[in-house]
């Protein structure tokens, strides 16, 4: 993973260097290449999401905001017959799940709980190998639940992604493709080198719930519409003991963001303002009609 990323950024020196000083071009070349390292196939335009600003502070008028959920979790493991994530492997990663939405690598507790319902295994090559381009077939056999259940599928992905997440606005329109997809080689003590600690399903759970990069919009407003993570010019590389990619705004880099790109090892915490808008996200478009 690491070789691809910096052939991706040899690219960006590549192209930058028949522009001088484009400070944005490099910052949207950085951006690129830290998302191929990191994951992400898809992900919502700008315009997509200022309507959902607007969208969500019409649904939340008449609904009160919950303070706790406990999310049901479907875990289906994808083998080829050989490799595939095991059941303690499945646990393991649940119980990080809590500990880091719980607050107990840092930061605050989100008042968000996983709840094991069950774990299927299906042995199909072709979707363990490849679940993104199989994944219309996939979900629509292994899916359990609705819009509240988190449905995680474990796979093999490519060596530029490591994860990939549906949103909660997409669920109304697309609800057999809802849940999240992650390399089952990143589940704690997984083989994927310093992103082997689970925090690859704690961070793409949380576009599940609705949070944006910390990166989001670079330095520019309104970032990643929570006001208390600090603007972030782009994503980090790495555990690097400071960074401060937005000079002229205050505050350093949130390096140690589940939100972010760092290593395993860096990231410890989400905010409250990070859990106010999952929790608002989900009373918006996940919670359960009585």
């Amino acid at each position: 993973m690491a070789r691809r990323t910096i052939a991706v950024s040899l690219a960006c020196l590549f192209t930058l260097g028949l522009v001088p000083g484009s400070a944005v071009a490099d910052r949207e070349c950085a951006v690129r290449a830290a998302r191929m390292a990191r994951g992400e196939p898809r992900e919502p335009d700008a315009a997509e999401l200022a309507r959902v600003e607007g969208e969500l502070r019409e649904r939340l008028s008449s609904r009160v905001v919950a303070a706790q959920i406990d999310v049901p979790i479907w875990v289906h493991v994808l083998t080829d017959g050989q490799r595939g994530a095991s059941d303690s492997a499945v646990k393991g990663q649940v119980a990080t799940l809590n500990t880091a939405y719980g607050g107990g690598f840092g930061g605050t507790d989100t008042g968000i709980r996983f709840v094991l319902k069950g774990i299927t295994r299906t042995r199909n090559q072709a979707w363990f190998r490849d679940p993104l381009g199989h994944e219309e077939p996939m979900k629509t056999l292994l899916r359990r639940g609705g819009g509240e259940t988190l449905n995680l599928f474990v796979g093999q992905l490519s060596e530029l992604v490591l994860g990939y997440a549906t949103y909660p606005h997409w669920f109304p329109d697309t609800p057999r493709l809802d849940g999240v997809v992650i390399d089952w080689r990143s589940l704690p003590g997984g083989a994927l080198r310093n992103f082997d600690r689970g925090f690859t399903g704690v961070h793409e759970i949380g576009h599940w719930f609705g949070l944006l990069h910390t990166f989001e919009n670079g330095c520019e407003a309104p970032g990643d519409s929570v006001d208390d993570t600090p603007a972030e010019g782009h994503p980090t590389d790495g555990c690097p003991s400071a960074k401060d990619s937005c000079p002229g705004i205050p505050g350093t880099d949130p390096i140690h963001n589940y939100m972010d790109y760092s290593f395993d090892r860096c990231m410890s915490e989400f905010t409250p303002g990070q859990s106010e808008r999952m929790r608002q996200m989900w009373t918006a478009y996940r919670i359960p009609k009585v």
